[in-house]
């Protein structure tokens, strides 16, 4: 439990390193949702896509993922879901109002490529 928290901390304060030292590069961009990677992580998607009917969030990956993380504005780990395919769905209820994170995974990496999502 010990090497989540963690590893979990040291995640949230890489991810807030990374985008306070570089631009982001938007990934999706509406009037509920605003995604961002950092460069030269928007390479690994071929599409995001946001529904406003159904409040759903669509990614689509080069590389099949493995798994999907949602961490709160605080770093913890809210959400884990193994997927196991390049394409994921995800509801934007599982994410608090205002900034959090949210890690892929690829299959046969270890690397968590890290977005950050702000709920409007």
């Amino acid at each position: 439990m010990r090497t989540l928290i963690f590893l979990t901390l040291i995640l949230a304060l890489s991810t807030a390193n990374l985008f306070a030292t570089t631009n982001p590069e938007v990934l999706l961009s509406s009037e509920k949702v605003l995604i961002e990677v950092a460069v030269g992580e928007l390479a690994i998607f071929t599409q995001a896509e946001y529904n406003a009917e159904t409040e759903v969030l669509s990614f689509a990956t080069r590389e099949n993922i493995s798994i999907v993380q949602i961490f709160n504005s605080e770093g913890e780990l809210e959400f884990s879901l193994p997927v196991m395919s390049n394409n994921v769905k995800i509801n934007r209820n599982l994410f608090e109002e205002g900034l959090s994170t949210m890690g892929f995974i690829l299959e046969g990496q270890s690397q968590l490529h890290t977005t950050q999502v702000t709920v409007r």
